[in-house]
């Protein structure tokens, strides 16, 4: 797969096309196309996906106008409640504990994090895995 890095872009939701993937090789009766993502990490790969110094969670809560003062309400409010029991609880409900920001009432694991959740720097896969680690 040469020359990637120049023509695909970073994609927030890196993990779908391992999802869909993975429940190809599992069960080809899906309603998307397999044979489409059974091509990802051959024809097809994501680059820069660890790049979160843009983002505070990765959710749009609100769209205002600039200026309008709406981050400066929702944002205090917003790392407040991440920091919660009731936070953890949300996470674990909607089974996203390796999606979510840990705090002190998640339970420390040794699970191993998945290649579309490391920081760019950290990835230790190639494109052939689906997860350039271009610098």
């Amino acid at each position: 797969m040469p020359h990637l890095c120049s023509f695909l872009h970073v994609n927030a939701d890196a993990d779908q096309a391992a999802t869909y993937k993975n429940a190809c090789d599992s069960d080809s009766n899906q309603t998307w196309d397999c044979t489409m993502w059974s091509r990802f990490g051959t024809d097809f790969a994501y680059v820069q996906t660890g790049i979160y110094d843009y983002m505070n969670s990765g959710t749009t809560l609100s769209i205002s106008k600039k200026g309008s003062g709406l981050a400066d309400t929702l944002n205090p409010c917003i790392e407040a409640f991440i920091k919660t029991k009731s936070y953890k609880d949300l996470c674990t409900k909607y089974g996203l504990e390796g999606d979510c920001f840990k705090n002190e009432f998640f339970d420390v694991t040794n699970e191993v994090m998945k290649p579309y959740s490391k920081p760019t720097a950290e990835l230790t896969t190639s494109c052939s895995d689906g997860y350039c680690p271009c610098s």
